[in-house]
């Protein structure tokens, strides 16, 4: 029998869990990645990465690497049952560095993370291994895995259990997944090629038979169709009744398919997310309708959050009392979106004419009206990631702390363009904000944090010029974007402390009466509380 050892074992080895070990191995975390397939996935599953999923692919350093993959910044327009347009969402917004909705293949994602797990040589992945019990213990927990006729331990620290919507580890915490499943079925069908010049998703609400149809990268196209009741699954997969379906939504009747697939949909999500030493992450936490196209992101999300949490604990920076924030900042806003993806159902699948009449009509009459135009065009609907408890500390007002930092690009004193979060680094950072944001930043002492390395950031509005006085160590910049903008109105000059997950921490607005010294001892403050 093979014994290994490590800080954490990760079960699963899809996208949250192959993430979850870029960002733990990043830390300098030992981590042994299992995963019961000989490979990743080869068949299209997910097919929308959003502008949060991207901005973690740039924390692990492979957003280029998986958007030479990626069909970036589309849309969708919602149709009637006579080809009337009646909605338009298409966000040119880019306040986190990326564009809103994107486009990708899942076999590429996933081959693209797993190449580049070779370089972090304290990550062991162990492909073709079947987890098939786990115990904890006071230290941690066993894994028994079985590879072929041998057997395998693994002693961990912690372990993810992110394997899928049907996780063995939810049932050995005893969690259960609460919600509902749609009783309608649906058929996914994948093109690798597409004769449909509409780049935007176009999304058919019509009562007699609902599709949406997606565009991919490289031409490729995905349609979803709603099947009806009483109709035959086997059947629905067939050539001919695709065939059919295809020439009734448009030009790709004859363009091959890839994948014929019909599925169920749920909104659910577990009501326990861990035990002492296990953490459920992605679908082993939580499942989602397609319809907001968030499944996949919710579980980098996911990734994000534990991560740095699970790295902080197993390195002692902090206690084990952090990892009891995971599922307080993670479940809500999971469950946010899950509930935006149902309510984008209804309008997708109305259940009668009449219904599908007053509905549509309903957001024609609201296009005219240029705020509410805005508030659907620009997905504003879309719940913005908010934490109201967790690992974050009141603001004083500022509406800062438990938010997602949007991501400028700074602009230096010799021209040089910077993202924000590459100069952050992956770990907890002090950002600076306002007229004084250089002076502000050099006044902190980052050591007194007990964090390790933490950059300094000192970040100036739009339309101020930096000081021509240069400070060494802290990174200053002009907010070329102006992302920043709404922020800086709340107060002059503010210091934030900000997660490694790009999360406020800590947000302090800095008057005449208070010292940067003053943000240092409420950091610490907050640090404290997880000891």
């Amino acid at each position: 029998m093979t014994h290994l050892t490590c800080d954490i074992a990760i079960v699963g080895a899809g996208p949250t869990g192959m993430t979850m070990a870029h960002l733990l191995g990043q830390a300098g975390v030992k981590v042994i990645l299992i995963e019961r397939n000989a490979s990743t996935v080869t068949q299209p599953r997910a097919v929308s990465i959003d502008d949060e999923a991207l901005r973690t692919m740039q924390a692990i350093g492979l957003d280029r690497e998986i958007i030479e993959n990626v069909a970036l910044d589309y849309g969708s327009n919602y149709f009637t049952p006579a080809g009337i347009c009646f909605s338009k969402v298409e966000p040119t917004t880019r306040e986190y560095g990326f564009p809103r909705r994107n486009a990708f293949t899942q076999p590429k994602l996933e081959a693209t993370l797993r190449a580049h797990l070779d370089r972090y040589p304290h990550v062991t992945l162990l492909f073709e291994h079947e987890c098939e019990s786990v115990s904890e213990n006071e230290s941690g927990a066993v894994l028994r895995l079985r590879h072929g006729d041998a057997d395998v331990t693994v002693e961990a620290s912690y372990v993810v259990a992110s394997d899928g919507a049907r996780s063995t580890l939810r049932k050995v915490i005893g969690a259960n997944l609460v919600g509902s499943t749609y009783h309608q079925k649906w058929i996914i069908v994948d093109l690798a090629s597409t004769k449909e010049r509409m780049r935007q998703t176009r999304v058919m609400c019509d009562p007699k038979r609902p599709f949406i149809t997606l565009p991919g990268p490289g031409g490729i196209r995905r349609y979803e169709f709603m099947l009806h009741e009483g109709e035959d699954e086997e059947l629905a997969a067939s050539p001919e009744f695709v065939r059919a379906l295809l020439a009734a939504a448009g030009p790709d009747a004859d363009s091959p398919v890839v994948r014929r697939q019909v599925y169920a949909f749920h909104a659910r999500k577990a009501d326990k997310w861990n035990s002492k030493r296990i953490y459920l992450a992605g679908d082993a936490a939580h499942l989602s309708p397609p319809f907001a196209g968030q499944g996949m992101n919710s579980g980098l999300r996911d990734a994000h959050n534990l991560a740095w949490k699970l790295a902080a604990v197993v390195r002692g920076q902090m206690g084990a009392g952090l990892l009891t924030t995971y599922e307080r900042e993670r479940s809500p806003h999971a469950w946010a979106l899950i509930e935006l993806a149902m309510n984008m159902g209804r309008i997708m699948m109305p259940t009668s004419e009449r219904q599908a009449f007053f509905v549509q009509n309903a957001f024609r009459l609201a296009s005219l009206v240029p705020p509410v135009q805005a508030y659907f065009a620009q997905m504003k609907y879309k719940p913005k990631p908010f934490y109201q408890d967790g690992f974050i500390a009141k603001d004083g007002g500022l509406n800062l702390s438990g938010r997602m930092l949007p991501q400028p690009t700074l602009a230096t004193h010799d021209g040089t363009r910077l993202r924000f979060d590459d100069v952050a680094a992956s770990g907890f950072a002090v950002v600076a904000l306002g007229k004084d944001a250089q002076a502000l930043a050099a006044a902190i002492d980052p050591s007194a944090l007990g964090l390790g390395q933490v950059p300094r950031i000192a970040i100036v509005p739009q339309k101020i010029n930096l000081e021509p006085m240069r400070h060494e160590g802290i990174v200053e910049g002009r907010d070329l974007d102006n992302h920043m903008g709404e922020i800086t109105k709340r107060a002059k000059n503010m210091l934030i402390l900000l997660r490694p997950d790009r999360y406020v921490a800590l947000a302090m607005k800095v008057e005449k009466a208070q010292t940067p010294g003053t943000f240092v001892e409420m950091a610490k403050g907050l640090i404290g509380l997880m000891k």
